[in-house]
């Protein structure tokens, strides 16, 4: 993995994160600098400041030796340099082309006149009249450049929404554009769009279809985003509205937005004769159950676990990163993205960790691991630990999307019987072993032969979108009329909930 130096000089009166957000030096810092995360590392090349007590906690003797600190709580006083690992640089988002035919065949009556084919990704000559459609995730963000009048996906290209130095979850962005960073958080996103669009090959000028969560539509328009993160939670403007070229699609609410009402026209669930589901199992757990008679949405703070955060070696889908573990006879045997070195766990080697110390009795079913594993947690491979505060919020995250579920599926009253298809929406969805997400309940057993993961299909509503004029009718419907079910105040979900802290007995 490469690495960036910074050098610079202070008076001790800001923390490292906070100048380095001033010199545009984007670190990753999940929790946005409280220093519950311990991801955001640095090394010291000389005059390493002694650690603090979070910084101690965070890191091992060894890394304290070897002058790594966090950022958000090292102060410096004179001149300093740095070293941090480039993260941008190495991650790795799976291939768009691949992914995509994954997910046009795996989706229930498309076919390839909606979307005929992604050529190669070189751009050797530009469509008449390009379009580019836009996903603005808040870890990552893909932008596809479109040939309208041959219905065709010329290119894509994703990158790191640098964002996060502002932490990992909509919450902590809510947050940081409340205390005055909105401008900032505005220029961010711009930002790395403008360097997605010069990768295909186009600039500002051509026509964009942007589909995002609501916060992120937000902060790209530069809007107050004051009243989204009180009650009664009401978005500024969630409209299909066209400003300056670029069209923002339709979102239902504060909390369920514009990609999976992209989402629910890709799977064609607003058209479908049986009630389908569709999950995103991001940060904020969106999910949609339904068909062209009735659709109701939720969310569920489902938080970054599933995208590794909040996990001691948690890390994004980098090369090195554990994407799957094996148990055997008690032999550890795992695959790292590119097969280089372990440097941490990425989601689908967090649901397999666990479903692996399930399966081998290692932890129990209220998630308590064994005493016999030592302290410091389940040693997976040379520095990277699993522990039981991560079993915690593993626990916590499938709890929030399992309890959402359920709860969803008794207000549309029907059982997981009378449920034609899961879509598991996302990147992480199509990496994930189904069957281990069923096994640690993530999912529902009920539904394994029946969940198909679909990829990234707010994106492909955005394409759709470009290529049919008449489908913007569809887009409104489904954002007008859908329903939304709040789980905050359920009794329901907060008795799923509990329930679902569990783990099933294997």
């Amino acid at each position: 993995m490469s690495t960036i130096r910074f050098c610079g000089s202070s008076d001790g009166s800001k923390s490292l994160l906070e100048i380095m957000r001033e010199k545009e030096y984007r670190i990753h810092a999940d929790c946005s600098g409280l220093g519950t995360c311990g991801k955001c590392r640095v090394r010291f090349i000389s005059d390493t400041p002694k650690p603090t007590d979070t910084e101690k906690k965070h890191l091992s003797e060894k890394a304290l030796s070897e002058g790594i600190r966090l950022a958000c709580q090292t102060k410096v006083s004179g001149d300093f340099t740095v070293e941090m690992d480039d993260l941008d640089d190495a991650m790795e988002i799976a291939s768009i082309k691949g992914s995509y035919a994954e997910e046009i065949a795996s989706i229930e009556g498309s076919d390839t006149e909606e979307i005929a084919s992604i050529e190669d990704s070189d751009v050797e000559v530009m469509p008449r009249n390009p379009v580019v459609a836009i996903d603005i995730g808040t870890t990552t963000l893909v932008a596809a450049l479109l040939d309208p009048g041959r219905r065709k996906i010329i290119k894509a290209v994703t990158g790191v929404n640098h964002q996060r130095s502002f932490g990992a979850d909509v919450i902590s962005r809510i947050q940081a554009a409340n205390q005055g960073n909105g401008a900032e958080l505005k220029e961010l996103i711009h930002s790395d769009i403008r360097n997605l669009l010069s990768s295909l090959g186009v600039d500002e000028t051509v026509p964009e279809i942007i589909t995002a969560n609501t916060t992120m539509q937000h902060l790209w328009q530069g809007l107050s985003c004051e009243t989204l993160g009180v009650a009664p939670y009401t978005p500024v403007d969630i409209s299909c509205r066209t400003i300056e070229g670029c069209t923002l699609l339709p979102g239902i609410s504060t909390y369920v937005g514009a990609d999976i009402v992209s989402g629910i026209v890709a799977a064609k669930m607003d058209q479908s004769e049986k009630p389908c589901i569709l999950i995103d199992l991001g940060t904020n757990g969106e999910m949609a159950i339904g068909n062209r008679d009735k659709i109701m949405v939720a969310s569920t703070a489902a938080g970054p676990a599933f995208e590794g955060g909040n996990i001691s070696c948690g890390t994004a889908g980098i090369p090195g990163a554990i994407s799957g573990i094996t148990i055997e006879r008690g032999a550890i045997k795992y695959e790292t993205i590119g097969g280089l070195t372990p440097v941490g766990l990425c989601g689908s080697g967090v649901v397999e960790i666990v479903y692996e110390l399930l399966k081998e009795e290692l932890i129990d079913d209220i998630g308590l691991l064994d005493d016999a594993v030592d302290e410091d947690g389940f040693r997976i491979a040379d520095q990277v630990f699993f522990t039981q505060k991560d079993i915690r919020e593993v626990q916590l995250a499938k709890a929030a999307i399992r309890a959402g579920l359920e709860t969803l599926l008794q207000a549309y009253g029907i059982g997981y019987d009378q449920v034609d298809t899961l879509y598991l929406a996302g990147g992480f969805g199509l990496k994930i072993n189904l069957e281990k997400a069923c096994a640690i309940g993530l999912l529902p057993r009920k539904l394994l032969n029946r969940t198909k993961a679909v990829g990234n299909t707010s994106l492909k509503g955005a394409a759709l979108y470009a290529f049919d004029e008449g489908i913007r009718d569809r887009f409104i419907r489904v954002a007008s009329s859908s329903e939304e079910v709040s789980l905050a105040d359920s009794g329901v979900f907060q008795e799923k909930y509990m329930e679902q802290m569990y783990f099933e007995t294997m």
